[in-house]
């Protein structure tokens, strides 16, 4: 049987590149070597394939900034055919600071089909031209501890690349029910150990409840999130108009339901954006093929922006490499500006301040002046800037561009059309108040997408959003008399499952009102009797019970998140005591 051989290098350095080889049949079939991924196959820059004789298309690629090499070739029996391929960066994003990496990738989803290794996943990273990647849920280690992530990612990440581990932290079923999703995040420079010792991958799955995992206690997501920044860290909220309907049940105690609501909502969204925010970005852009999700999720962000709420906007892949086909990281990816070193810490600072764009294969670079996204410009009256927009179609074979906008507060203000696949050019941005400004390029489809991060601009006026506090009126009383009771009131502060006290009130005549974080919990000690803590998320039935049973419909409206102002400024808490 004839081979095929090549030699992959980077243009630059000349040095063996990792990459993608897709080698296609003329009947379309292509030749793969790893289950999780049916695309082709990874190298580290040489390769040597057994493939029949006949005519065969060799595409070799490397992500998005690289400019894909296609070669077709013909084979003969016993032939040997060599090819030597260079691959060529096709931008300046890298010299500029511009990292790009996938956080939300899963080593083992769940479904646990195929068997994966760290160095597997680690060539497909770097074959796909990310800089970083983080490895969630679960991992194909004998014993898991943060230290045996860190050793087990360093042993596979190069001068290139950076392998990593995190968590889809907040995963978050509310009692193990999947129509109550209270929502998913992903993480990015956590550390592995809390302050205390406690390992973090152990803390923060037992305060998340998957699905049927109904004996869980119930933790909301704010106080995960607390967790995950005590521990260095920052977390955006993902897929958060995902959801579904289908078969469910049969497992902890839950019966079969044959059209089940299945939620991967970001149910406590609202609560958490007028408690805080309490999370830090949001994810806009997400597997292509959920065309509907995409565009609720990008709406969702302008609407907050819209409200002045500076989040950050991300995107991730959600890829799965335990499923067939599912080992594609990067497909969906986030840029991020970073100024110094590539470490985890630098690049959640930077992406927490908003210096991002997304993508599904276009690149953009969009500058206002010497301003670039993430940054917040000062006006007082009318001022006149230069803006300039730089765009590349994906380097995937065939790509180009179709179309460049400039949104202005949510809505088109200009744009500009192209068949090419290199686009640039430069405009006057006239501005006087408080507004914000992105562009969103497509490539060859509306599936192909790039979205920045926007450049603000500030004025005199603009206030952030202030947390909404809780007005919490209790009741406290004997629960076999009835009869109110006097004691002392505390104001809890949860990080993860450890407390702090904030603040404390007596009060007299069982009739307690005072005012507190919308993310606190209320310890009432009264003497003679056991300590009762109540949650004003939890607690408060009718605001539970809003976010629990939150549609994709409801999230999409501002309204919802006004209602959840106005909940938290009639908290009603009942203490009734139980007597030592």
């Amino acid at each position: 049987m004839p081979h095929s051989r090549g030699r992959v290098v980077d243009s630059e350095t000349g040095r063996p590149i990792a990459c993608t080889v897709t080698v296609r049949a003329a009947d379309g079939k292509i030749v793969s070597d790893h289950p999780s991924f049916r695309g082709g196959f990874r190298v580290e820059g040489d390769f040597e394939k057994r493939i029949p004789a006949g005519e065969w298309r060799v595409t070799v690629s490397r992500g998005f900034d690289y400019g894909a090499v296609e070669e077709k070739i013909e084979v003969r029996d016993g032939e040997v055919r060599a090819l030597d391929i260079r691959l060529q960066r096709r931008t300046p994003l890298r010299k500029l600071g511009w990292l790009t990496g996938d956080n939300h990738v899963h080593m083992i989803h769940g479904e646990k089909t195929i068997a994966i290794d760290f160095p597997f996943a680690a060539i497909s990273g770097r074959a796909e031209g990310l800089d970083y990647m983080a490895l969630a849920q679960q991992w194909n280690l004998p014993r898991v501890t943060p230290e045996d992530l860190d050793s087990a990612c360093r042993r596979v990440s190069t001068g290139d690349f950076t392998l990593t581990w995190n968590l889809e932290a907040p995963k978050n079923f509310w009692l193990g029910d999947v129509s109550h999703c209270a929502g998913h995040g992903w993480t990015v420079g956590m550390r592995g150990r809390t302050a205390g010792g406690q390992d973090a991958v152990e803390e923060l799955l037992s305060m998340s409840a998957w699905d049927y995992e109904s004996d869980k206690p119930p933790y909301p997501n704010f106080e995960i999130q607390a967790l995950i920044h005590s521990l260095g860290g920052i977390v955006s909220y993902t897929h958060p108009h995902r959801w579904w309907t289908g078969k469910w049940g049969g497992k902890g105690g839950f019966p079969v339901e044959e059209h089940k609501f299945i939620s991967n909502l970001a149910q406590e969204l609202p609560f958490d954006t007028v408690a805080g925010p309490t999370y830090d970005m949001i994810d806009i852009l997400m597997q292509s093929h959920e065309r509907e999700v995409n565009r609720k999720g990008l709406a969702l962000w302008f609407m907050l922006l819209n409200h002045g709420y500076r989040i950050a906007g991300t995107g991730s892949s959600d890829a799965t490499f335990d499923n067939p086909g599912g080992g594609v990281p990067g497909a969906i990816r986030v840029y991020t500006r970073v100024d110094g070193p590539p470490v985890p810490e630098r690049i959640a600072a930077a992406m927490k301040q908003g210096r991002n764009f997304v993508t599904s294969g276009p690149l953009v670079h969009f500058q206002i002046g010497s301003h670039e996204v993430g940054d917040s410009v000062p006006v007082n009256g009318p001022k006149t800037f230069q803006a300039r927009v730089q765009a590349w179609a994906s380097g995937q074979a065939g790509e180009h561009l179709s179309k460049v906008e400039l949104i202005r507060n949510g809505e088109v203000v200009r744009g500009f059309d192209t068949g090419d696949a290199v686009f640039e050019t430069s405009f006057e941005v006239q501005e006087s108040e408080t507004a914000w400004y992105l562009v969103r390029c497509y490539g060859s489809s509306e599936t192909q997408v790039a979205i920045t991060n926007p450049i603000y601009f500030r004025s005199p006026s603009y206030r952030a959003p202030q947390p909404e506090a809780a007005r919490i009126a209790g009741v406290i009383t004997d629960d076999k008399t009835g009869k109110p009771l006097d004691g002392v009131a505390e104001v809890l502060e949860f990080v993860g499952r450890e407390s702090g006290r904030l603040s404390e009130v007596q009060f007299r005549n069982g009739k307690l009102n005072l005012q507190a974080p919308a993310t606190a919990r209320i310890r009432v000690r009264v003497p003679g009797y056991q300590t009762s803590v109540k949650s004003v998320f939890m607690d408060y039935q009718p605001l539970l019970a809003m976010m629990l049973n939150m549609r994709s419909e409801q999230l999409g409206e501002w309204s919802t998140f006004e209602e959840t102002r106005q909940l938290l400024r009639k908290v009603s808490l009942e203490f009734r005591m139980v007597r030592q």
